[in-house]
């Protein structure tokens, strides 16, 4: 299946303990990755926090 996420506040990218990083962040990161263990096709949908973050992951 294929599954579109989007977070309007977090980006998984981020690291945790930083500024606007904390548990939304870890939520979104741990369950795309689980639907994709799980075999499904998942596209996040969220802010860049920086510049040199990539546009997809």
């Amino acid at each position: 299946m294929r599954i579109a996420m989007v977070s309007e506040h977090a980006g998984p990218l981020a690291a945790l303990g930083e500024v606007d990083a904390g548990g939304q962040n870890l939520h979104v990161a741990e369950l795309s990755a689980a639907l994709c263990r799980s075999g499904h096709e998942i596209t996040v949908f969220a802010r860049r926090d920086a510049t040199n973050d990539p546009p997809t992951w």
